[in-house]
């Protein structure tokens, strides 16, 4: 399971290269800390355009390297690009150590940026297209103030606190795939893996991530952007998007799509749409003179099953469902009680996650608290927290599911996610409460776009 969760820096796209011609150059950039970064420089064959030919930073994933992007690569200087993509500090080829897309690795980014502008057949217009990690490194790069001249990020985040530990309680699947793809490179990560794993030492685990997250300076960023997000991502959910749409004040667009981390991949079914997009915008964006789009801002999203995407003018609208399972139940032990809904009356179409309110009482030793929400053996949402006597506020992750008419939702609580699924894991040692009253309140599309 844990290989399925080292990003999808790791996975071969299967994308075609494009047949246009180009060339490949390989390298290395120093920083100024010494550090030897490499990189591959992809040209259109021929003579550059007058100002050079307009370029594209391509980033990969976690634990991922130049090499797991050069579909991406190619289908932009396909496009007419030039293009640099560079093994992440720790990463591939590249020296030093991995620092989580931290203040050194926005430094990387800047003076990478700066001499790929610098070469003489490239404009100084620069955009930049990064994935997971990479995506995190081109957030945090713009709040620092990077000049770049458009940006695409793909199924990462904004907020890595939220993403990865909603309510100080760690997705510790999650967290320990992550932490397991890159730690042999990183004593800062193999410092805190247990804790981040385990939700101990929540203040430096904040801290870190604090420093690492855009979402506060969003508002500043002028910079055209277009996000890229997941369906259903179990990484990072639909919402480390769209608060960064909700708040971006520039020119700005959000495909929310048939791909991410675990349990979706990347590519998915839409990779062709997803780099049509990627191209339009750049052209839009970084040449000279701009290429027209329809539409410089705007939310896609795609459908359960394909066909053309569903077109919002802004953030969709939402309606929420409410549902009330009552009873009494022991949740001892690893044990995991379950409680149905009535069958749906109407499909539903989850976004915008939800809260799940439990009552516990007779808490013996009992360290956390997980609901998970399924239709069928699709998870809907998924949540957890450190849990008290008395009423418990569980906030559900944001995922886009069709859900049938006539389904019983089916809402799992304990202490880990139900068998076969990954996100939280159980430890040893959990002890006893009893669980009251649950009330679900799930949010969705006020009107279905699948089905």
């Amino acid at each position: 399971m844990l290989r399925r969760l080292l990003l999808v820096s790791l996975v071969a796209l299967a994308v075609a290269a494009p047949a246009d011609a180009f060339s490949k150059q390989t390298g290395t950039l120093r920083m100024d800390d010494g550090v030897d970064l490499a990189y591959s420089l992809y040209e259109p064959d021929g003579t550059a355009p007058a100002g050079g030919w307009p370029g594209v930073m391509v980033l990969h994933g976690l634990a991922g390297t130049k090499e797991s992007v050069e579909a991406i690569s190619t289908s932009f200087v396909a496009g007419g690009y030039a293009v640099l993509a560079y093994d992440a500090r720790g990463h591939g080829a590249s020296g030093g150590v991995v620092t989580l897309a931290g203040p050194r690795e926005v430094a990387d980014l800047r003076a990478v940026r700066s001499a790929f502008a610098g070469r003489p057949e490239v404009n100084e217009r620069i955009g930049a297209w990064g994935i997971s990690y990479g995506g995190g490194q081109i957030w945090n790069a713009l709040a620092a103030g990077v000049p770049l001249a458009a940006a695409e990020v793909v199924e990462t985040w904004t907020s890595l606190y939220d993403a990865l530990w909603p309510q100080s309680l760690a997705r510790s699947g999650i967290v320990a795939g992550l932490a397991a793809s890159v730690a042999a490179r990183s004593p800062l990560i193999a410092g805190l893996r247990n804790d981040a794993v385990q939700s101990t030492n929540m203040s430096a685990i904040r801290a870190l991530s604090q420093e690492r997250s855009a979402l506060p300076q969003v508002s500043t960023i002028r910079t055209p952007v277009y996000l890229f997000q997941g369906r259903t991502d179990f990484v990072f959910d639909i919402s480390q998007a769209t608060r960064a749409y909700a708040r971006l004040t520039g020119p700005k667009r959000l495909y929310v799509g048939a791909f991410g981390h675990a349990p979706s991949t990347f590519p998915g079914p839409d990779i062709g749409f997803v780099l049509t997009e990627g191209l339009r915008w750049f052209d839009r964006h970084l040449k000279v003179p701009p290429v027209p789009i329809a539409a410089d801002s705007g939310v896609l999203v795609a459908r359960q099953g394909g066909g053309a995407p569903a077109v919002f003018s802004g953030l969709p609208a939402t309606k929420a469902s409410t549902f009330a399972l009552t009873g009494s139940s022991v949740l001892r032990g690893e044990s995991i009680v379950s409680r149905r809904t009535a069958p749906l009356k109407t499909a539903l179409e989850s976004w915008g996650g939800g809260t799940a309110t439990i009552t516990l009482s007779k808490l013996v030793r009992y360290p956390r608290l997980v609901v998970t929400v399924m239709a069928g053996t699709k998870v809907v949402a998924h949540g957890g927290l450190r849990p008290r006597a008395g009423v418990n506020h569980i906030q559900l992750a944001n995922y886009c599911v069709y859900v049938p008419k006539a389904t019983r939702l089916r809402v799992s609580v304990g202490p880990s996610s139900p068998a076969g699924q990954f996100a939280y894991l159980g430890f040893a040692g959990a002890g006893s409460a009893t669980l009251g009253p649950v009330t679900l309140r799930l949010s969705s599309l006020a009107k279905p776009i699948s089905g």
